[in-house]
């Protein structure tokens, strides 16, 4: 009888099922990963990112410059679907209209919340170059911020 060759435990066209699941999930991963990232190209840069948010609202008010203060928690359901609004409709009017994005979880903001009054959220503050401020509570339509945002970036 002639000799065959002894057959290896791994056939050429089957892995092994633990080196299966290993790929199945570092595709998933590195899909999740890169979908996070494209997704997070769209999100404004801030240049501020060291600044307060009461260094920010403290320097508009100063250099006049229309504002939108945006206070807001990361947890609440209407806040987040706020959140998701602005960042649509705000990067269209980043150059006439400054925002300030303020969590009002952050310790560091505590005595900006006082001095702005807030008491729910979200609230949005529109302030004018003269300093005079229009607010919202709760969740704005996406016409709604446009227009706010629009007659701020229009005012002279």
């Amino acid at each position: 009888m002639p000799k065959q060759k002894p057959q290896s435990r791994l056939s050429k066209k089957h892995l092994p099922v633990p080196v299966i699941r290993v790929l199945i999930l570092a595709v998933i991963v590195l899909s999740a990963g890169t979908i996070l990232w494209v997704k997070n190209q769209n999100k404004p840069v801030q240049s501020t990112l060291t600044e307060s948010a009461e260094i920010q609202f403290d320097r508009n008010l100063q250099q006049k410059k229309p504002m939108f203060a945006f206070f807001h928690s990361t947890d609440c359901h209407s806040c987040v679907e706020m959140m998701s609004l602005v960042d649509e409709v705000y990067p269209s009017f980043r150059d006439e209209v400054a925002l300030v994005d303020v969590n009002v979880y952050d310790s560091a903001n505590q005595n900006l919340l006082r001095r702005a009054r807030i008491l729910s959220i979200p609230t949005q503050i529109f302030i004018d170059r003269e300093g005079s401020g229009k607010v919202f509570l709760g969740v704005m339509s996406k016409y709604q911020l446009q227009q706010e945002l629009k007659r701020l970036a229009e005012e002279p």
